[in-house]
Formats: C-alpha cells, structure tokens, sequence
C-alpha cells in the first residue's frame, strides 16, 4: 500500500471518532439551555431529528451518487479504461455530493449564526415562585418545591371534563 493510503485512513479514523462525540455535546448543550419541565420534550426531538437523519441521510446521499453518477465500484473505473460502456452513462461529476453536503452544512453555519444568543424568556419564567406564594408542584425526588407556581387553570388541558370538580 502508498503510503498516504495509511495516513487518509488514519486522518478518517480521527474524523470518524471525532464525530461520534457531536450527539451527545449537542444533546448537553441543548438540555443546558431548557427549562426542567421541557427535558423531556428536548431530549425527544433531539432523538427523532437524530433517528430521521440515520435514515434519510444514506438514502438521500445514495441517490445523489447516482444522480451524479459517482462510480464507488473499481471495475466500473477498470470496464471503462478498457472501452467497455457501463450503466453510468452521460455526464458526470463526481464531487456533486461532497459539494451538496458541504453547501447544507454551510447553511447549517447561517442557520445557527441567525440564532439569538440568549433564549427567550418562557412561561415558566414567568411564573416564578415568589416567597408569598405557595406552590402546587412537589419535587418528587427532592422533597421541597420545584419554584414554579401552577394554577388549576394552567393544568385545565390535562383534566378531563369527568375529573373536574
């Protein structure tokens, strides 16, 4: 083997590993910046986003190496230097997938520089308890109060109409 052979599987080894840590710090990031009560909901939309990408990534990429005609089959490459006529045929452009993917993750850049630097304030936020108040949500593994004040009113979407009283 060449010599760079071993150094580009050695530089896509480190890029590979280095990718593998993405999820999980996006996933930190994120849980950081959301209220206690939304974790959850997070934390799902991370995973399904995560989950859709898994499956629509090769698929879509796939197609757009037919598109593009990309051979990734060494005897395609060797059928053509000796004359041969292959499925592939017209123009092709090999880089077509790479620049697609470099031009999504350039929009990715645009769409997280648009972002505001400090959310929003939620409702949460700004329903906070104050000391006069008293609050009708229990932490259940602390013992004490969560501090967010919540009326009947709030939870009237999760009662039904037998429940109510």
């Amino acid at each position: 083997k060449q010599w760079y052979q071993r150094r580009v599987r050695g530089c896509a080894g480190v890029l590979a590993a280095a990718s593998s840590i993405t999820y999980p710090a996006i996933c930190a990031y994120a849980s950081q910046n959301a209220e206690k009560e939304q974790q959850g909901l997070l934390q799902g939309i991370l995973t399904g986003i995560r989950g859709l990408s898994n499956g629509f990534g090769p698929a879509v990429f796939g197609l757009l190496f037919y598109i593009f005609h990309v051979q990734l089959d060494e005897s395609d490459t060797a059928n053509q230097s000796a004359g041969q006529e292959t499925a592939y045929t017209g123009i092709s452009l090999p880089g077509g997938p790479f620049i697609f993917g470099a031009l999504l993750a350039f929009l990715a850049l645009l769409i997280t520089l648009s972002l505001p630097e400090k959310a929003p304030k939620t409702k949460f936020e700004h329903r906070k308890k104050t000391d006069s108040e008293p609050s009708d949500v229990s932490d259940e593994g602390g013992g004490g109060s969560v501090g967010y004040h919540q009326s009947s009113h709030d939870l009237s979407p999760l009662l039904s109409s037998e429940s109510s009283t």
